[in-house]
Formats: structure tokens, C-alpha cells, sequence
């Protein structure tokens, strides 16, 4: 048995890993999209796979976010037509965020040079530019099959697999894959992107079942979430300091999918509670719209916290003060009306979406807060956001930062350092060979190996090096 990591290897995005048997069975567990780095469109970085797709068996997905699913549709144009494994949450919330991802594809193209073709050559410039169609996107949700929590299945007749809950987002899993090879019995587990310890909404990661190889995330390796705050304090600090003493805009950066609902939930936890100011709280993204109401259908799979608040008081999310955006038209009158108020809008790292309008907006205006609200990749936006730069160039245009940059991991929806030390301890035992560390930054790898016991053989992963799991 082998295993390539064809993604994630020294970042944090383009999940993808190539586990081989040695009976020629050929799994791949995730296929996310690669969107760290802008020297290249996306769709060049995530156009060609390094291995054919018709040869793939089976994909095993751990979860919805576009970084462990965006090319699932690219795989299947080109050819992959086996079963996608995958949660009950995750195959519900995929289809909507693929579909996302095809909108922001469109928007991402030069429509410069597009608005000068005819109809016709303007729909085949946009069919041969896109990764993949509508249509590719409903044909991989036809190839997803549902399996629940703790509960195996032989996806062949040497391979079984078990999803545990991750904690991370709705749906999200770790994955245990059990492999009979000859006379013998290997286990592999990928952890996926794991959850943070007591979130607002999702229970703590459940450990894998000490497999002899374990596949862990490093996102924040080395670093430690901030603590002795409850994140409520640390929302309505924020919203005081902007919304009421200022009377700005606080502007969130928020994921559509697991970052959004556990603000809105600590807005209303607030509100319920007598504490949340008399303003207007916006949340201004289709597809959080869309994938919210999942958390509703799903309830049972959140944590106590939730379940009881639901209980109580029928909605996790509904209340006064909060307006949902439904078009462009409403968002751009609401990121200019001077009026203060909260808006949470996608994306999570100020890539794409409606966010980069209510950052363009408000970003020289010094009664205005941008609160980063998790993780940046280096080359995205927010990441250069919180770098402290005085100036920042927007649509070719230079503006200055007058508006608060700040930042919290109240809402991580990853483990710190400790936390993965946990999880890891947890997860591990005597017969566990081997940790390969995937979904980090280098300094972030490499401080989590150093942390580990030597037993455990730690490795950082590198993109397209075979790992034989004899």
C-alpha cells in the first residue's frame, strides 16, 4: 500500500491523496480546489491532475468546503465515473457550494475581453474558461453515496471504511480506512480538517481508533488560539467600539459554511440575553442563506449548547435585528448607506464574493472595523489585510487603511497546537507507524513534528512523494 499527497502538502488548500493498494485499487480521498497563490487564474492551477482520472476507483470525501471538494466535477469531466463516499450534511451542502464555485469562476473572468465577442463566442469563451459546468456538478452529486457516522462499510471486498464526526464543520468526517492486504490488516486515517475544542455549534473531534498511519492536519501548528475570553464578550466588544461609539460599519469576513452560522448563533445568543445593541446585524451571502438552513435540518449532529438553545427557543438563527441580502442591488445600498451596522459576508479570506465590495467600501473609512474572523492563507487578501499595511491596492486602485484591521480565532473552526497534541495522543497507539502532516503552512508542519513523539515517526508531507505503508 502506498500514498501520494497530491495536495495540502505545504498548504492549506487542494486536499487530495492517493492511497494505492497492492491490488491495484486506487482511492483518493478528497479533491479540493488549490486557490492559495494569485500568479495563476484558478483554473489553471486546478485544470490537469497528476494521475488519470478514469483510473480512480472510488474518492472518499471528508467534507463540503471547496478545498476538499471544488474539483470533484473537474475529476468526473474528465472521466472519474466511480462513487464518492461521503456524509449525509456533506453531499447536501456540496452541491450548493459547487455551484458556488462556478459562479466565482465566472466572475473571476477578464469581462473585458469577453464584453467585446459576439453572444456566441462570449458562451464558448465562458464554457472552455470554466473548470466545469452545472451539469458536471449535478453528475457528481449523483455519484455520492451516503454513509453515516460510525457505521463501516466494504467499499470493496479489501477495504472498508468508517467515517467518525471531525467536529469541524456540518458533516464534516475523519476517516478510518481498513485494507486487507494478503494475510494481513492495515488501517490508514485521515483526519480531514478537524474542529476546535468546545465551538459554538459542532461537538469536539472524535479520535480515529489508533490506525497505523495517520493523516493529520497542521493548520495551526505551532500557534495557540487566545483564551479567557468568552467569544460573545469578544463579538460585543467589537460591536460597541465600531457600531456605537464610532457609529461605523463592522465588516466580517466570514466562510458561507460553518464560520457564518456560529456568528450568527453567538448574535442571537446575545440578543436573547438582553446585550446585543440596538443595530442592524446584515448577513450578505447567497449561499450562507442557502447552507444555513441545513444546520436546522441536521440539529441532532450539532453539540449540547445548540441543541438546547433550539430547544428553547425553536430557531438557532432567526431573530429581530437580523436582515437577510437577497440581491447585489440590496448589498451595494447597504455597504453605502452611512447608517451603522454589522455585516458578515463571504469569503472568509476577502477572496471573491460580496465581502470585497463592503471591504472596498469601508476600508478608508476610520469609524469602520474589518474583523477577521479565522485562518488567512498567505496570498489571499486577508492575510495582506492583517500584514498592517498603510496602503492597499483594490481593482488597480490604491486606497488607504483608515478602518481597524483586527482579528479573532474566536470562531476557529480548527484546533490550536494543543489541540492537535490531543488529538494526536488520542489518536494514536502502540501499533501507529507512522504521522504524515498535511493542510499546514511549513513553519506550521514542521513546529507540530517537532511537538510529536519521535515514536511516532513524524513526516511533513511533500506534494507527489510516495509513502509506502508496508
Amino acid at each position: 500500500m502506498k500514498l501520494t499527497c497530491w495536495g495540502a502538502a505545504g498548504t492549506v488548500t487542494g486536499s487530495m491523496h492517493l492511497l494505492e493498494t497492492e491490488s491495484g485499487r486506487r482511492i483518493l480521498v478528497d479533491c479540493g480546489l488549490y486557490y492559495e497563490k494569485k500568479n495563476k487564474d484558478i483554473t489553471e492551477n486546478n485544470r490537469h491532475f497528476p494521475f488519470n482520472p478514469r483510473g480512480i476507483d472510488a474518492v472518499i470525501l471528508t467534507h463540503a468546503h471547496i478545498d476538499h471538494s471544488g474539483n470533484l466535477p473537474n475529476l468526473v469531466n474528465q472521466g472519474f465515473d466511480g462513487k464518492i463516499y461521503c456524509t449525509p450534511p456533506t453531499k447536501d451542502l456540496t452541491g450548493y457550494l459547487l455551484e458556488d464555485s462556478v459562479n466565482i469562476q465566472m466572475a473571476a473572468m477578464d469581462k473585458t475581453t469577453v464584453r467585446k465577442k459576439s453572444h456566441k463566442k462570449i458562451k464558448k469563451n465562458i464554457s472552455e474558461s470554466l473548470l466545469y459546468s452545472y451539469k458536471h456538478i449535478k453528475q457528481t452529486v449523483e455519484q455520492m453515496e451516503m454513509l453515516d457516522y460510525n457505521q463501516t462499510l466494504s467499499i470493496f471486498d479489501d477495504i472498508e471504511i468508517l467515517f467518525v464526526n471531525a467536529g469541524h464543520i456540518l458533516g464534516a468526517a475523519s476517516v478510518l480506512i481498513k485494507v486487507r492486504e494478503e494475510n494481513e490488516t492495515k488501517t490508514i486515517g485521515f483526519t480531514g480538517d478537524l474542529g476546535n475544542n468546545h465551538s459554538k455549534l459542532m461537538i469536539d473531534p472524535i479520535p480515529l481508533p489508533q490506525p497505523d498511519y495517520l493523516v493529520t492536519e497542521a493548520t495551526y501548528g505551532g500557534r495557540f488560539h487566545m483564551t479567557g475570553k468568552d467569544v460573545r464578550d469578544v463579538l460585543l466588544e467589537e460591536i460597541q467600539n465600531t457600531c456605537v461609539n464610532q457609529s461605523g460599519k463592522l465588516i466580517i469576513p466570514a466562510f458561507s459554511v460553518g464560520r457564518t452560522q456560529a456568528i450568527i448563533f453567538t448574535l442571537h445568543q446575545l440578543f436573547v440575553e438582553g446585550r446585543l445593541p440596538n443595530i442592524k446585524i446584515y448577513t450578505d451571502s447567497p449561499l450562507a442563506i442557502k447552507t444555513t438552513r441545513m444546520y436546522e435540518t441536521y440539529v441532532d449532529l450539532l453539540n449540547e449548547e445548540a441543541k438546547a438553545f433550539h430547544k428553547k427557543y425553536g430557531e438557532l438563527f432567526e431573530f429581530d435585528r437580523l436582515y437577510t441580502l437577497l440581491n447585489p442591488e440590496h448589498s451595494e445600498s447597504i455597504s453605502l448607506d452611512p447608517e451603522p451596522c454589522v455585516i458578515i459576508s463571504a469569503a472568509g479570506m476577502v477572496e471573491g464574493g460580496r465581502i470585497q465590495q463592503h471591504v472596498r467600501t469601508n476600508i478608508s473609512n476610520a469609524n469602520s472595523t474589518i474583523l477577521i474572523a479565522g485562518y488567512c492563507a498567505e496570498g489571499t487578501f486577508g492575510h495582506l489585510l492583517l500584514q498592517g499595511l498603510s496602503h492597499v491596492v483594490i481593482n488597480k486602485k490604491e486606497r488607504p487603511v483608515l478602518a481597524k484591521v483586527r482579528q479573532t480565532d474566536g470562531f476557529s473552526a480548527h484546533p490550536d497546537h494543543k489541540g492537535l497534541l490531543d488529538y494526536i495522543q488520542k489518536s494514536s497507539g502502540e501499533n501507529t507507524e507512522k504521522v504524515i502532516i498535511v493542510h499546514s503552512d511549513p513553519e506550521s508542519a514542521a513546529a507540530l513534528k517537532d511537538a510529536l513523539n519521535p515514536q511516532l515517526h513524524a513526516e511533513v508531507a511533500e506534494r507527489g512523494k510516495v509513502y509506502e505503508l508496508n
